[in-house]
């Protein structure tokens, strides 16, 4: 293979970053006293989506400075939302709209990047996992805020929040629940789907219902083009024996 057809080390780093800080964002769920590191885990994806994996020599220069506003727009989204007391319902909103748009353009960045590769590596395989990981841990994010805007979206939980903010002051202080409706986003995106949560009102209905069809979207696009990729290569020796 010529090695030109490989990704230059940086990118490769970055990808293998982003599936790093996946995974270690994703296990943190476990633990649900760790939930300032876990959001600045999302934090530190966003930045690193948006303003470190984004090169002004590829693609439109005014795409590229919008794609790097949202990722800041993003971040304050998220913090705000964290530390504005739940009273105020309506601090989710900015969060569930800004990072909805952050993933999908996200995803659709990483796909065009792994067709633009002639040649499928370890590296590529990394990023395509670390997409599929940061849909679910985008649909967790967005269904917590969801479920500050209208409590009761998601059931049974252990601790309803309705109930948890009578004692807590933020969203931090209720790390609790939103382990739990991270485990129901990705039930959802794996279309398990197990049934001991439950989406209770239409709006939460209706991101669950878009993730489980994003996730399988997600895999067969992705996968398309990886078969694609190894396809054209075990051809290409052949094809050179003929001439």
């Amino acid at each position: 293979m010529h090695p030109s057809n490989h990704l230059h080390p940086q990118n490769s780093a970055q990808l293998k970053l982003l599936l790093l800080l996946s995974l270690l964002l994703l296990f943190s769920f476990a633990f649900p006293a760790l939930i300032r590191i876990r959001f600045l885990l999302y934090s530190l994806l966003a930045l690193l989506l948006t303003q470190v994996m984004v090169k002004d020599g590829e693609g439109k220069i005014w795409s590229n400075r919008l794609y790097r506003l949202l990722g800041g727009v993003a971040i304050t989204a998220l913090w705000l939302w964290l530390l504005t007391p739940l009273e105020l319902i309506y601090s989710g909103v900015p969060l569930a709209l800004s990072w909805s748009v952050l993933v999908g353009w996200s995803i659709r960045r990483l796909i065009k990047r792994i067709a633009r590769q002639p040649v499928i590596d370890e590296a590529m395989l990394m990023g395509a996992i670390a997409g599929y990981l940061h849909l679910g841990l985008t649909a967790g994010l967005i269904m917590g805020a969801v479920e500050t805007i209208q409590p009761g979206s998601f059931a049974p939980l252990e601790k309803s929040l309705s109930v948890m903010s009578s004692n807590a002051s933020n969203v931090i202080s209720v790390g609790d629940v939103f382990a739990q409706i991270n485990y129901f986003a990705f039930v959802c995106l794996t279309t398990v789907g197990f049934g001991d949560i439950s989406p209770m009102l239409p709006m939460s209905r209706i991101i669950s219902v878009t993730t489980s069809i994003v996730g399988p979207l997600y895999l067969a696009v992705v996968l398309g083009i990886l078969i694609g990729r190894f396809v054209s290569v075990d051809q290409r020796p052949h094809s050179s024996d003929r001439t």
